[in-house]
């Protein structure tokens, strides 16, 4: 009826729960959010954080990049390297 459809309510995490669910602690996610590497989708009163699927989602991605070694470290969504090895036909560095 009138083209809505029945939205089923988002799954969501406190921060207590998805350090658990994930082995990380929950200063660790405190300290990504302060970097702004990984921002909560909402807060609760007092502050509380609150984390959606997408959340989650990229959350998995920095542990794996973590564990592949890449530094994240004052690094935001949006960021990208300064520098670093630049390819061309010629092979890295070549300018």
């Amino acid at each position: 009826m009138g083209g809505s459809k029945d939205q089923q309510p988002r799954r969501t995490w406190k921060v207590g729960a998805l350090a658990k669910a994930t082995g990380l602690t929950v200063r660790t996610l405190h300290h990504d959010d302060e970097i702004g590497l990984l921002k909560p989708s909402a807060r609760l009163a007092g502050g509380r954080r609150v984390y959606d699927a997408e959340d989650v989602a990229r959350l998995y991605r920095i542990i794996r990049l973590r564990q592949l070694g890449f530094p994240l470290a004052g690094r935001t969504a949006g960021d990208r390297p300064a520098s670093g090895p630049r390819l061309s036909a010629r092979g890295p560095d070549s300018r």
